[in-house]
């Protein structure tokens, strides 16, 4: 026994293991199928050199935000002309995924220094360590996700987050992880865009009951349980109202490891019908359909619901605004006498909103006031009183619309009546907008009340922020008393910085020519249910 110990001993020192050492470079030319890199025979290159291509990467790291260094896998070759500085590979197809400035390393054979010979020295004590607290499991939980996608391709470190993201949802790093997610998928896009396009291959497959039919307007809640789960990281449910040319995304919820669980919102659970598929990532990243496809989705009927469910309550349908506006044609003009010209209005406006042909329905009251309405007269309460005009009146509302090209298309039409200075009298109103309600859109209006005059209105909305409407207008008028037509520039803001209540300001300049004008403002108060 001790001369086999002795005999293994002296082969070991005769006979000197080999190890793999790693030389690192970069690409410095791409051409054609070919790619040239910093490493030659002073590195040990040679020809049939196997080489390792990476890309360097900028991430998040997901508990302390700060940015951490990483790569990612681009692809392999061979050295097949070596020189002493530069080596040339042929890479094939493979040199549309290449760029200048990635790394290379070539794996390169030298042998180990010899193991030194003499007695082992005796182990330094190692001095006890203090307990610290107990780590957050939530975090080392996340911690040990991060560590494992160090050099993993950018498939798979999405796959791997989306899988802790269907089952860890309500974590304090989920927010940060989605965003992380986000940033991966761009840099997915940059470095291979056909990545990007799903397989419609089945990689896994899912177990489904679905139902026969669907409630209009209610949340549509499914169920599918995973027949391999190992096999699965991930899972999205694509739904879409049948008819719509594009489907939603959601990351199904994983539960016990086998169950998935998703919801269709309400809005899209709508007549005719809704349909829907699943779609699956592997832990490597690959992805493909495990339930139905684009093609041929499972559908699901949905029924109009009943005429006087359409008048329910639901969250967002039904506003209330009230609002007051001043504007003087006068406040500018400098010229001497008593040239006064001013509208006062004020309108309590109630609508009720509706998903059918029939978008809106509305009720209200208002009030108009004014005086003068001329550019060029002077008043003088002997010989020549300032013109008055008051009109209060009622109004009964009607939006119709639908889509146009996935644009929002409705018109609208108000019919007034009311009493004024004059007696009793009518009014009317037509519009038309293009684009959302509360969001982008271009909307022409047109009003004509008896007594009163005609006001006609150019309006630019939009939804720069979540809380915030912005509204800039441009309009003609001959209120208050069927006088000289003027030109009305206006601006609003609402903003929705409270639950359900939303604060309105108004500014404007009008007049009615080069010489008489002045500036006008308002506010408004809306509640919405």
């Amino acid at each position: 026994m001790r001369f086999a110990l002795a005999l293994v001993a002296i082969c070991s020192v005769a006979w000197p293991a080999h190890a793999d050492e790693i030389a690192r470079g970069s690409v410095v030319k791409v051409e054609q199928q070919e790619i040239y890199v910093s490493l030659g025979g002073k590195q040990g290159v040679a020809d049939g050199t196997p080489l390792r291509l990476k890309r360097t990467i900028r991430l998040k790291h997901p508990v302390t935000r700060a940015t951490v260094e990483d790569w990612v896998p681009v692809g392999s070759a061979t050295v097949t002309q070596a020189g002493s500085t530069l080596s040339r590979a042929v890479v094939g197809e493979l040199v549309s995924s290449i760029k200048v400035g990635d790394l290379v390393e070539a794996l390169i054979d030298k042998p180990d220094a010899p193991a030194p010979v003499g007695p082992t020295p005796p182990p330094v004590p190692v001095p006890a360590t203090p307990a610290g607290p107990p780590p957050d499991p939530l975090m080392v939980e996340v911690l040990g996700v991060f560590a494992r996608q160090t050099g993993l391709s950018i498939d798979a470190r999405i796959a791997g987050w989306e899988r802790y993201l269907s089952s860890r949802g309500g974590s304090p790093y989920a927010d940060a992880i989605r965003s992380d997610v986000e940033t991966l998928r761009e840099l997915r896009d940059q470095l291979t865009p056909a990545a990007t396009v799903s397989s419609t291959e089945v990689v896994a497959t899912v177990d489904h009951q679905p139902a026969g039919t669907a409630v209009a307007g209610a949340n549509l809640p499914l169920v599918f349980v995973l027949e391999q789960p190992e096999r699965v990281a991930s899972a999205f449910l694509h739904y879409r109202t049948i008819g719509a040319k594009t489907f939603q995304r959601l990351l199904l919820v994983r539960e016990h490891d086998q169950y998935l669980r998703g919801v269709i919102p309400a809005r899209f659970v709508a007549p005719p019908g809704v349909e829907y598929f699943v779609e699956v990532s592997t832990p490597s990243g690959r992805s493909g359909l495990a339930l139905a496809s684009p093609q041929s989705p499972i559908a699901l009927h949905v029924a109009p619901p009943p005429f006087t469910d359409r008048w329910g309550a639901a969250p967002g349908r039904s506003s209330l605004k009230l609002s007051g506006d001043y504007q003087d044609f006068a406040y500018l003009d400098k010229r001497a006498g008593d040239r006064t010209d001013k509208v006062l209005s004020g309108n309590v406006d109630f609508v009720y909103q509706m998903h059918s042909a029939v978008q809106a329905l509305g009720v209200g009251y208002g009030t108009i006031w004014g005086r003068g309405g001329f550019a060029d007269r002077t008043f003088d309460p002997a010989t020549n009183p300032v013109p008055k005009a008051g009109f209060h009146y009622g109004y009964a509302d009607l939006e119709l619309g639908g889509r146009v090209e996935k644009v929002a298309v409705t018109g609208g039409f108000r019919m007034i009546a009311g009493v004024g200075r004059e007696g009793f009298g009518l009014g009317a109103e037509g519009r038309l907008r293009i684009g959302a309600r509360e969001g982008t859109s271009l909307a022409f209006s047109a009003r004509t009340i008896e007594e009163i005059g005609f006001l006609t209105d150019i309006r630019f909305g939009a939804r720069p922020a979540p809380k915030l409407l912005v509204g800039i207008s441009v309009g003609a008028t001959d209120q208050p008393n069927r006088g000289d037509v003027g030109v009305r520039l206006a601006t609003e803001l609402e903003w929705i910085g409270f639950q359900n209540v939303s604060i309105i300001v108004r500014g404007s300049w009008q007049g009615r020519d080069i010489d008489h004008g002045g500036l006008g403002g308002g506010a408004g108060l809306g509640v919405y249910w």
